[in-house]
């Protein structure tokens, strides 16, 4: 991966012709054969998606503002407005280092204690990458590099310490190191001693004496005799004696690609809990053809990476399936936007509130990636690979999509009118389904006020309600692309509760 101070240079160069077509497309004169935001988007995006770490410095930024705009008032959070749209059409116009600057913006509006002075703003501009992300147990030294991600105030920082902390996942330290701030740029190697098997916490933090600023939180894992078992995970001649179903092989060999890529430093969109994947690998590889049970187990304890193949195709997915629930489960799919992944509903989109606004109610969360052009597994497809490992209750499947997932929904829609209990689009639109059968979907469609996929939402709507389709409908004050989905949140499961309770007795407890 190149560093970040190449990276906007290297996408540039990559997408180059590609972002002149997008900035055609958005002049006056170019408005009768301008190609659709969302095509260009999409077509940009799909280089952007193979640079990890700027994606997941991206990522981190925008969960932290979405924490504390859940907390913030209503006046903070109309002033998040102006930066937040600014950062969305800073990332859609590939310049990352100005989307991580406006993002921390927002941030500073939404989390009501004031501008941050200048040493703190140089604080939260540095990005932190450590080495090795995933090693052996026998590992003893970290190295830990300091990068300002976008330009901001020089000058000494005298009285501020930097302050990096290990955890376990119980939050024990494991490791601690103390020194100055002055040695937060360029790289440090740190001797931290041989870490436990697991999956940790790597905390950067800015200490003064008022207070502790967290810089960076970052996955590190470590695993025993890691390169022993990363070889068999690999190797197609090793046992079961039963092989696996195709989601089974196709799996085992995704999680094998991101263990390699971690254990290489090779860094991820998302914080990946390398030990517990590698441990749930060996379980569905020694599981042979019962590896739906090994499915459902690992779906119940936490966040479960899957890829669902029938053979032929296949989809990577992000799934949680309620603890203890009983009976068949309803069943949420979670349709992302153009430059997300299925990462991108669990770890952002109101930070993961949707997730656990659906594992609450004892539903099964599912968030297939997806391409522009459609998914490679219709939600018909996927729910028949997931019954190898869940019961469903095919009476309760809602779908629901943000911006370029809303136009997925609708398709969905109407390749699945018999399956589809509901569904949801929340900033963005799509060709509403022409056929009767999908006219007894009801509908939800939501944008804001400063949403720029309002047009097309409103649109949606509009011929929803024209081919017969119930359809409640929100546009939410002072609210722009991104937080519409944090923003609706509340309207669209109240929604959906009432759609769930008219199909017939609920199989779960009201939260």
């Amino acid at each position: 991966m190149p560093p970040r101070s190449d990276f906007r240079a290297t996408i540039q160069r990559q997408v180059g012709s590609a972002a002149q077509r997008f900035e055609r497309a958005r002049s006056p004169g170019f408005r009768g054969r301008a190609i659709p935001l969302a095509t260009l988007v999409a077509a940009l995006l799909a280089t952007v998606a193979a640079a990890e770490t700027p994606r997941a410095e991206l990522g981190k930024r925008l969960r932290r503002f979405e924490l504390a705009w859940q907390q913030a008032d209503a006046q903070r959070r109309a002033a998040a407005v102006a930066p937040m749209k600014a950062a969305v059409n800073s990332f859609f116009t590939l310049q990352p280092a100005v989307a991580a600057a406006r993002l921390d913006d927002a941030w500073l509006v939404v989390r009501g204690e004031g501008p941050a002075d200048v040493r703190e703003r140089q604080a939260i501009a540095t990005a932190v990458t450590v080495t090795p992300l995933f090693a052996d147990t026998t590992c003893d030294v970290v190295t830990v590099s300091f990068e300002r991600l976008y330009p901001g105030p020089d000058g000494e920082d005298p009285e501020a310490r930097l302050r990096i902390v290990i955890e376990d996942a119980e939050g024990m330290t494991l490791a601690s190191r103390d020194g100055a701030w002055g040695e937060a740029t360029g790289s440090l190697a740190w001797t931290t001693g041989p870490l436990p098997q697991g999956d940790h916490r790597f905390v950067v933090q800015r200490v003064t004496d008022d207070a502790a600023l967290v810089v960076a939180s970052l996955g590190l894992s470590r695993a025993e005799r890691l390169d022993e078992r990363l070889t068999a995970l690999r190797d197609p001649r090793a046992p079961p004696a039963h092989s696996p179903s195709p989601t089974g092989r196709a799996t085992i060999a995704a999680i094998a690609d991101v263990l390699g890529n971690l254990a290489a430093s090779r860094g991820q969109e998302t914080d990946y809990p390398a030990t517990r994947l590698l441990s749930f690998a060996e379980e569905l590889r020694a599981s042979g053809n019962a590896a739906g049970e090994s499915i459902a187990a690992e779906a119940r304890r936490a966040d479960c990476w899957l890829t669902l193949s029938d053979g032929r195709r296949e989809v990577p997915v992000r799934l949680r399936a309620p603890a203890d629930a009983a009976g068949p489960l309803p069943v949420l799919f979670l349709l992302h936007g153009a430059g997300g992944s299925e990462n991108m509903f669990f770890d952002a989109c109101g930070a993961g509130r949707a997730v656990t606004l659906g594992i609450r109610r004892g539903w099964l969360v599912v968030a297939p990636r997806h391409g522009f052009f459609g998914l490679p597994l219709g939600i018909g497809p996927m729910l028949e690979l997931l019954e190898d490992a869940f019961k469903i209750d095919r009476s309760r499947v809602f779908v629901a999509g943000h911006s370029m997932g809303a136009a997925q929904t609708a398709t969905q829609a109407a390749l699945h009118p018999r399956l589809v209990a509901a569904a949801a689009a929340l900033g963005g639109g799509g060709k509403a389904p022409a056929n009767a059968e999908a006219g007894r979907i009801p509908w939800f469609v939501a944008a804001g006020a400063e949403d720029f996929g309002r047009p097309a939402a409103s649109a949606l709507a509009k011929n929803l309600r024209a081919a017969g389709n119930t359809v409640a409908e929100r546009v939410i004050p002072d609210v722009e692309h991104m937080v519409v989905v944090q923003a609706a949140l509340d309207d669209l499961f109240a929604f959906l509760d009432t759609v769930a309770a008219d199909a017939g007795p609920a199989p779960w407890s009201a939260p």
